[in-house]
């Protein structure tokens, strides 16, 4: 597994489709940190969104980057195309997790915030960075090319996806009945936001509550897509 993901990566520095998504988390990062000082919490919730975007972005030129034939050829040679797409996941996932530290770290060494940051607080941005780009991961799993084909339609669906997502607890508010049941279909960005953001006065029990629900819902999108990889031709993954 480790050739497989060191193959993927270099593929996917080769091909520098890294550079947009890359460029725009970095960009949205000085910008926000452009004027200081900083509250802690709140600007760590506004870059673990940023990250949310951005790794959303990265994982559909991730997947979109290596030639369908060579992919063919890789799974082919793996005799398993949820052994390729468990490499593919895993290798987002080093990313994802190079830049929740580097974010998390950032203000840190520019000294950006008004007060010392601690251990806890620290402990819950980086745990919070992490789930969100995971999340924006697991999104573009199902917007890759195989899956849809017009990659304008991919684009569109992600932005509405990201749209909805953000604003999911007002429009959760703003459902009644058993129509409420819908907002749990939407990915958890805006709970978890809101947790970082008070990460100050809420109990540990909340905090670790809002990082369980966001987990959960990660691993289930992956398992749901892993088992419809299982069952997609070779051709078409």
């Amino acid at each position: 597994m480790s050739s497989l993901i060191g193959h993927i990566l270099k593929s996917y520095t080769r091909s520098q489709r890294y550079f947009a998504p890359l460029s725009g988390i970095v960009i949205a990062v000085l910008v926000l940190y452009s004027y200081k000082p900083n509250p802690v919490m709140n600007s760590y919730a506004a870059t673990a969104v940023i990250l949310f975007i951005g790794c959303a972005a990265m994982g559909l030129s991730f997947l979109n980057h290596e030639h369908a034939v060579l992919r063919q050829v890789l799974i082919v040679h793996l005799r398993s195309a949820r052994r390729y797409s468990i490499g593919g996941i895993l290798s987002l996932s080093i990313l994802t997790l190079l830049l929740d530290v580097m974010i998390v770290l950032y203000p840190l060494i520019t000294r950006q915030f008004s007060e010392p940051v601690g251990f806890y607080r620290f402990l819950l941005a980086l745990a919070g960075h992490g789930l969100m780009g995971l999340l924006g991961i697991t999104i573009s799993l199902f917007l890759q090319s195989s899956w849809i084909a017009k990659r304008s339609y991919a684009a569109g669906l992600m932005l509405g996806i990201i749209i909805l997502s953000i604003g999911g607890t007002q429009i959760s508010g703003l459902l009644t009945g058993y129509l409420k049941l819908l907002g749990l279909l939407l990915p958890p960005v805006a709970p978890l936001m809101n947790a970082l953001m008070n990460g100050d006065s809420l109990p540990v029990s909340s905090m670790l509550m809002s990082f369980v629900h966001v987990s959960l819902y990660i691993v289930l999108l992956i398992a749901l897509y892993l088992f419809r990889v299982g069952k997609k031709d070779y051709s078409r993954i």
